[in-house]
């Protein structure tokens, strides 16, 4: 959840984070910001420049990029600019626009109203960048970008929308069927949410939904009937099932499944028996579970094929697979690097202590086995049971990076970073370098980009 656009909003945290956030709320006035224009493109030849803001395509407001693609799919379209101007744009065919906006929302973020107990924002502290307390219910990107929405927010407008858009597939927040303990879980909106996701379905809107699992809340019979409502609507191309997540910065959970890998393993069974009661000969590979629910119940992880292609996987769920494999794959590669490693220090790949609970096994038992090592670093900053590695602040790295002393570099995942180089807590890049006093290298936590930087360091 959460849309950055970190130049919307001035780094002021004297105030009330949330109302910070506000700045960035729908509704607003439609200003699509033209970004960037190709040269030679339809839009420059009409005299279209970076900094120009339109506010409406075709006599109608220019709500969001999904309205700029509805209107502008034809030969020409008709801007209106912020000072009035109307300016026709045309092109041949094969053309693109060559225009690039600062964003895909042009009238502000439909803010989240509900008060869902496992809200990860609402277990932040003060004190942060206001725009990740900035909470989105957004249908718009729900679709763009897989941002996944309760559907409290849609209105009756917004419904016929999605559909005469066929704004499909849409990525839903469910949580649980029973009204009772969605309403326990999401709030007094609950009820609406539930209604326009049967509606969407039945106007053959296709989901893939989302269920955070609370022990003693929505596990148990009650995700029995969650599973069940899924297994009857085949709308639902996929379904993630993802441990409760908290901070110490909250006073409602001290518990998750990460602290109980009995019951780990009673939510990988019972969703294990859907999968394999599907009624085909295949498995059914829609019902998809959490990476961190079969490390915290001591579970080796799927097959590839188990997880279908992979549609859940930015909500967690198969990434630990794919690494597996990938580095699997790499035995050659790993090998070949291992064989060049001359007179250089070891490298060190710093990661969450979830990642390194399989990432170190793999180190251990291939040819860089003493010269690539895993410095885990445990979460103390947002506390509870958060052990992730894209959660890393720089309050936990300085005295880990500080500690370990490396000699040789260091490896961080870029997702670390905003573009302005700086972590969760604003710590910068330089500031780790200072302490390292060595370089420290970005990339992908894959094991091809991780093979890549090492070539590199030893080359």
């Amino acid at each position: 959840m959460g849309s950055d656009k970190a130049g919307c909003v001035a780094g002021d945290k004297t105030r009330n984070p949330y109302e910070l956030s506000r700045a960035l709320a729908y509704p607003r006035a439609c200003r699509a910001v033209v970004a960037h224009v190709d040269t030679g493109s339809p839009a420059q030849a009409c005299g279209i420049e970076p900094g120009m803001v339109f506010t409406q395509v075709e006599g109608e407001p220019l709500r969001d990029i999904i309205e700029w693609r509805w209107y502008a799919d034809g030969f020409d379209v008709e801007v209106t600019l912020e000072t009035g101007e109307r300016v026709l744009i045309e092109r041949e065919l094969g053309q693109d626009w060559g225009i690039t906006f600062d964003d895909s929302i042009f009238d502000g973020v439909i803010i989240c109203k509900n008060a869902c107990t496992f809200c990860f924002m609402h277990m932040l502290p003060q004190g942060m960048r206001p725009t990740l307390y900035l909470r989105d219910d957004d249908y718009r990107l729900s679709f763009l970008q897989g941002n996944f929405v309760t559907l409290t927010n849609v209105s009756d407008d917004d419904f016929e929308r999605i559909v005469e858009y066929d704004l499909s597939p849409l990525h839903v927040s469910l949580h649980a069927v029973s009204l009772d303990v969605r309403r326990e879980l999401i709030g007094k909106n609950a009820t609406r949410g539930m209604e326009m996701l049967e509606a969407l379905l039945e106007a053959g809107i296709e989901v893939h939904v989302q269920v955070v699992v609370v022990p003693g809340v929505n596990d148990g019979l009650e995700l029995t009937r969650t599973l069940s409502w899924i297994c009857a609507h085949p709308g639902v191309l996929s379904a993630a099932f993802v441990p409760l997540g908290y901070t110490k910065f909250q006073k409602r959970f001290d518990r998750s499944f990460s602290d109980d890998p009995d019951a780990a393993a009673q939510v990988i069974e019972l969703i294990r028996e859907f999968q394999e009661d599907s009624g085909v000969e295949q498995r059914n590979t829609s019902l998809q579970v959490a990476d961190e629910f079969y490390l915290n119940a001591g579970y080796a992880f799927p097959p590839a094929d188990a997880y279908a292609g992979y549609p859940q996987f930015h909500d967690g769920i198969g990434m630990m697979r794919s690494f597996i494999d990938d580095w699997q794959r790499s035995a050659d590669a790993i090998a070949n690097l291992a064989a060049s490693w001359e007179e250089r220090p070891p490298a060190h790949i710093v990661c969450g202590m979830a990642f390194a609970r399989v990432l170190e096994p793999l180190i251990e038992v291939s040819p860089l086995a003493g010269l690539l090592s895993v410095l885990a670093v445990e979460n103390r900053f947002f506390g509870g049971n958060v052990d992730v590695s894209c959660l890393l602040t720089g309050a936990d790295l300085l005295p880990a990076l500080d500690v370990a002393s490396p000699a040789g570099i260091v490896v961080l995942a870029r997702q670390l970073f905003n573009p302005a180089m700086a972590l969760l807590d604003d710590v910068s890049l330089a500031e780790l370098e200072a302490v390292t006093k060595c370089p420290i290298v970005l990339c992908t936590y894959n094991p091809s980009e991780i093979l890549e930087v090492l070539n590199a360091y030893i080359h």
